[in-house]
């Protein structure tokens, strides 16, 4: 049910300290004076007034009603699923390409390397961190599956 239109209009126009001086009054009971000068019939836009206060009551009441009911308790809900992803700007253009400089002369020929370590046959000595971390297409390969050898 959706919520209800406004029933009241503007009463007064007054703020600051005339509006504390109206609240003051009205914390002294003298509204209670105007429904008795209605009554008498001395004074019927005093009668006039108290129905439009009862109006806005009843907005209010209204606007509870519909929070309470229609509403929720007001807590934010759930997040939503996200959105999707936006379109990708355009690519910029390339930048010009540098001049090629001159080779260098060829290099000395380098010293004969040393022999190499013997090998292990203890499998914990093996080291797994040079191995590739996904399986290998070809059968009989090692392979790295979260630090432990494995064999395609």
């Amino acid at each position: 049910m959706a919520l209800s239109d406004k029933k009241n209009e503007l009463v007064h126009n007054r703020t600051g300290d005339d509006k504390v001086r109206l609240k003051t009054n009205y914390d002294q009971g003298h509204i209670n004076t105007l429904a008795d000068l209605s009554d008498n019939g001395s004074n019927p836009e005093f009668g006039a007034l108290i129905y439009q206060i009862g109006l806005i009551q009843e907005d209010i009441d209204e606007l509870r009603r519909y929070i309470t009911a229609e509403v929720g308790d007001g807590a934010q809900g759930p997040q939503g699923p996200a959105g999707s992803k936006g379109n990708t700007g355009n690519t910029g253009a390339a930048g010009a390409t540098g001049a090629t400089g001159a080779r260098g002369p060829a290099g000395a020929d380098g010293a004969d390397g040393a022999d190499g370590a013997a090998g292990t046959t203890d499998a914990s000595q093996l080291s797994a961190s040079t191995l590739p971390t996904s399986r290998p297409k070809d059968r009989n390969k090692l392979w790295n599956n979260r630090g432990i050898v494995n064999v395609s």
